[in-house]
């Protein structure tokens, strides 16, 4: 019976099919264009080959590569969005008018009920509430592993 309906309706459920089909289609290619990160990486190189050749100077190195990060930080938000796994840090922009400030390095990382030592601007409930992922300093991250034969 599901043969001859189809059959019958083909008529009616045809272009619906071939429009979502197509439509499909269609977005994986636009989901792929955004997502793709190779070009700007390529591009990232050839910069940085140009200015060891001298074919550029510091400060035009330094617009320019702006410009790809800002790129590069469009593309993990895409990727982000639609839920694609992305790598490494945070993208940080100097031009993007956000202050350039470095974080504090700890020497060694604040035990959990230990919040004494932390600076008067961190407030742990507030950092404990903060939406999104939790970027570690090099210095701050620690690693216990126990290995217990039995």
């Amino acid at each position: 019976m599901g043969l001859l309906k189809h059959l019958l309706f083909w008529p009616v459920t045809g272009p619906m099919f071939l429009f979502d089909f197509s439509m499909d289609k269609v977005q994986g290619v636009v989901r792929d264009e955004l997502t793709d990160d190779t070009a700007v990486k390529a591009d990232l190189m050839e910069l940085q080959l140009l200015l060891e050749l001298g074919d550029i100077d510091d400060d035009e190195y330094v617009r320019r590569e702006a410009e790809l990060m800002m790129r590069l930080r469009e593309i993990r938000d895409w990727r982000e969005e639609f839920g694609m796994g992305v790598s490494g840090g945070p993208v940080r922009v100097a031009a993007s008018g956000e202050p350039d400030a470095p974080a504090p390095v700890p020497s060694q990382a604040a035990p959990a009920e230990d919040t004494e030592d932390l600076p008067p601007s961190v407030d742990p409930e507030k950092q404990a509430n903060q939406d999104g992922p939790q970027v570690a300093t090099p210095g701050e991250a620690t690693i216990d592993v126990h290995l217990d034969r039995d």
